[in-house]
């Protein structure tokens, strides 16, 4: 027999059903498009747990934007809903960089209420985290605390923003090591030679061996960022108006499990969390020449692996490359050949920086780099002072 329904101030209808189970049911507003009553229901076998059952429904939906908080939220439970509301607007890689810094600022003001907060609690937050942080990173911080605020405005949760109040953090970017002159090709002509015991080139084929090779010159020689060449298929291989060259399309990335994509980005999946998704920029979209030997040993790969339009040209065992198998093989050919340790990001600032020292204009590089500002690639181009004398004496001839 149903027990009679009672109503707990406000928290909805509580009853026990027939077969004993007990139902919780609650008005949770209007629908705006049919203008009827929405309730939210949870059957359980005990009370407490139909209670527990339907605080969780509405806690996702209050998550999901679905469903307005019955009081301020706190700072977690706002972020929690930016985040879902936001998952669907930007790239994927993107939002997980937004999740690693909420968490970060969670640590220190998540459980305060939105109207709680003041400018000095995020000062002493930020203070507190560049404790163990860059003060890029802290300035990364800051800058998504300040947007996550403004949309509370926006959502008439606060009436100011207090991360308005609070001066920018200031930050300085360690300057990039890079190799100079013939460095490159010593480490890279380095890898059929190397002594160093237990090291992946030591057990590799010549046919990896050669793989990393080709990957390591496409870095210095292209400028190709590391998704980009990882990501390379021979249907980026084409000829324009004559010229041999790489037109990106699209780069390699590895995404968490469940990411959701969103449906404005071409995804192509490789295997596993494995994906090719585009460029950083529409500006990463452009076309790199190639020198002809390049061409062909790309060429030559593509035939003797009998690799298809859209599969990938550089892999182990069929499996895509990781930043990790790079990272250590490269520091092992720095070893070998007693060169100081730059990272193979720094190869992009070495092609940026030949470019420069060999007379391309500024905007044929911030095109052949993928940049959407010189500026950009200004921070990758680094002038020696053997070019930076030829260029003062250029400019002296007049007076000299």
């Amino acid at each position: 027999m149903a027990s009679t329904k009672i109503r707990e101030n406000g928290q909805g209808t509580l009853w026990q059903d027939k077969a004993g189970h007990w139902r919780i049911k609650r008005l949770i507003g209007t629908n705006p498009r049919t203008g009827k009553r929405r309730f939210i229901t949870a059957v359980a076998p005990t009370k407490t747990a139909a209670k527990a059952k339907l605080e969780a429904k509405i806690i996702a939906l209050q998550t999901a934007g679905e469903m307005p908080y019955d009081n301020v939220p706190t700072l977690r439970q706002y972020a929690e809903q930016w985040l879902n509301r936001i998952q669907k607007q930007v790239k994927p890689r993107v939002y997980t960089t937004y999740q690693g810094e909420i968490n970060q600022i969670n640590s220190q003001l998540g459980e305060l209420k939105l109207t709680q907060i003041t400018a000095l609690h995020i000062e002493n937050a930020l203070d507190t985290l560049g404790q163990i942080r860059s003060s890029k990173t802290i300035h990364n911080y800051y800058i998504r605390i300040r947007q996550i605020l403004n949309d509370a405005m926006l959502d008439k949760h606060i009436t100011t923003n207090p991360a308005q109040q609070v001066r920018p953090p200031r930050y300085t970017i360690q300057e990039t090591q890079i190799l100079h002159d013939n460095q490159p090709l010593q480490a890279i002509n380095a890898i059929n030679h190397i002594t160093i015991p237990n090291n992946a080139f030591t057990t590799a084929s010549q046919d990896e061996k050669d793989m990393w090779k080709l990957l390591f010159t496409l870095a210095f020689t292209t400028g190709m960022r590391q998704a980009e060449r990882f990501g390379l298929t021979p249907s980026e291989l084409t000829t324009q108006d004559g010229i041999h060259g790489i037109t990106i399309t699209h780069q390699l990335q590895h995404l968490k499990t469940n990411t959701t994509i969103p449906n404005w980005i071409h995804a192509t999946h490789i295997r596993g969390n494995f994906y090719l998704l585009p460029p950083k920029t529409q500006q990463g979209k452009r076309f790199i020449p190639l020198n002809t030997q390049l061409w062909i040993q790309l060429n030559q790969r593509i035939q003797q692996h009998n690799i298809q339009p859209n599969q990938l040209i550089f892999t182990i065992n069929n499996q895509p490359l990781t930043s990790t198998q790079e990272r250590r093989r490269w520091k092992t050919l720095l070893q070998a050949t007693g060169l100081p340790y730059t990272t193979m990001r720094a190869a992009r600032h070495y092609f940026s920086t030949q470019l420069a020292q060999n007379g391309a204009p500024e905007d044929a590089r911030t095109a052949i780099m993928g940049h959407a500002k010189i500026t950009t690639t200004a921070g990758y181009t680094h002038w020696t002072p053997t070019a930076l004398a030829e260029l003062t004496e250029q400019a002296n001839q007049t007076l000299l």
